[in-house]
C-alpha cells in the first residue's frame, strides 16, 4: 500500500495542479505547471502514475542530448546541461527517431567548430 496520496487542486490562477504527498506531510512532488482543465491534471497523474515505476534515473553530472517523441509524434531532441537545465533543443520535429539521432550528431560534430556572429 501506498505511503503517499495524489492531491489535485485549483491555484489561484485558475489552473489545475497536482502535488504527491508522503503521509508525514512531505510534498514529494508536484505538476511543476498549471492545466487547463481538472480532467488534463488528472491525465498527467495517471501519466506519473503509469512512468514513474519504469523509468530510468537520469544520473546529471555532464551534459547529455535527450530524445524524445512529441504530442505530434514527431522525434526531438534537447541537449541538457550538467544542472538538468535544457541548452539547446532541436527546433523542428522529425519524421523518425533516426532523423532525430542524425541532427544531434550533425550538432556534435559541427557545433565545436562554428563560428559565432552577430
Amino acid at each position: 500500500m501506498s505511503k503517499a496520496t495524489f492531491e489535485l487542486y485549483e491555484d489561484n490562477a485558475g489552473e489545475y495542479r497536482w502535488r504527491l504527498r508522503h503521509q508525514n506531510g512531505n510534498i514529494i512532488a508536484d505538476s511543476g505547471e498549471g492545466y487547463s482543465s481538472k480532467p488534463s491534471a488528472r491525465e498527467a497523474i495517471e501519466r506519473v502514475q503509469g512512468y514513474a515505476p519504469e523509468s530510468d534515473v537520469l544520473d546529471v553530472g555532464q551534459a547529455s542530448f535527450e530524445l524524445y517523441e512529441d504530442n505530434a509524434g514527431e522525434y526531438r531532441w534537447r541537449l541538457r546541461h550538467q544542472n538538468g537545465n535544457i541548452i539547446a533543443d532541436s527546433g523542428e520535429g522529425y519524421s523518425s527517431r533516426s532523423a532525430a539521432e542524425d541532427a544531434v550528431n550533425s550538432v556534435k560534430r559541427n557545433a565545436p567548430g562554428a563560428e559565432a556572429t552577430e
